[in-house]
């Protein structure tokens, strides 16, 4: 069985949340960043082996990292294109850096209950997405189909009518995965494209791997992209606080 390592995506600048510095690491009111509560979850989830993917400040998220998480079981790997490609080189980048591995991409600008990561290192499947079954969703979700657990489909451009939920920015990916994604991710690599989020090229290996939906039950995620989506993230840290300390952790 094959070991488990995260991947924090922490490259961007944050330009919507003023851009100061990586909005993974500031302060969400008097509540500590979005950064401390992804490396408790992980934490308080058994994960022991971290990789850190930067690119905007790298000194500050790695000094970040270092306070909180320690020295040990932590290596970083900068993406120095974060400015001019997506995130899907940064997601390439951490595969690079982790043959061998089941690997957890984890966005960071999200907070999401402990036990989510654990659901999603649990599932079965070449792929693993965590997605929150509902309706209602906007433009800016990354919205996902489904035909029970599997995945059939990823992306905001994903017709509502087709939508059972949104993507909460914790998947897995496991050996035929890494294959795939390096696969895809050379291809659009090849294709100048730019700007190109790490789901797009999901989407383009869901026809080559098992692609599983892991639950993330309502009130467990929010994901801050501007100074407005701040009290959504305080309410999933003050509703589980329990959680992140280690009191709770529900199956």
């Amino acid at each position: 069985m094959a070991k488990l390592r995260a991947a924090v995506l922490a490259a961007g600048r944050g330009v919507r949340m003023g851009g100061a510095k990586p909005k993974t690491i500031m302060t969400l009111d008097d509540h500590e960043p979005l950064l401390h509560f992804i490396l408790k979850g992980l934490k308080q989830a058994g994960v022991d082996d971290l990789i850190v993917v930067t690119g905007f400040m790298p000194q500050a998220i790695a000094s970040f990292v270092t306070e909180h998480w320690g020295d040990e079981g932590v290596s970083y790997v900068r993406n120095t294109r974060y400015a001019s490609w997506g995130n899907f080189h940064s997601a390439r980048m951490a595969l690079d850096q982790s043959p061998g591995f089941d690997l957890m991409i984890v966005n960071s600008d999200i907070v999401v209950h402990p036990g989510v990561f654990t659901r999603v290192a649990e599932s079965p499947g070449d792929l693993v997405l965590a997605v929150e079954e509902r309706y209602g969703l906007d433009a800016e979700d990354m919205r996902v189909r489904l035909q029970g657990k599997r995945v059939m489909d990823i992306g905001k451009d994903l017709e509502m009518q087709f939508s059972a939920g949104e993507f909460c920015g914790v998947s897995l990916l496991r050996e035929t995965a890494h294959t795939a994604y390096r696969d895809v991710a050379t291809a659009v690599e090849w294709e100048r494209s730019s700007q190109i989020y790490y789901e797009d090229v999901y989407r383009r290996m869901l026809e080559r791997v098992d692609a599983r939906a892991a639950e993330v039950r309502p009130g467990e995620y929010a994901e801050v992209d501007t100074p407005e989506d701040i009290k959504a993230a305080i309410e999933v840290i003050e509703r589980h606080r329990g959680a992140f300390d280690g009191e709770q952790q529900p199956a």
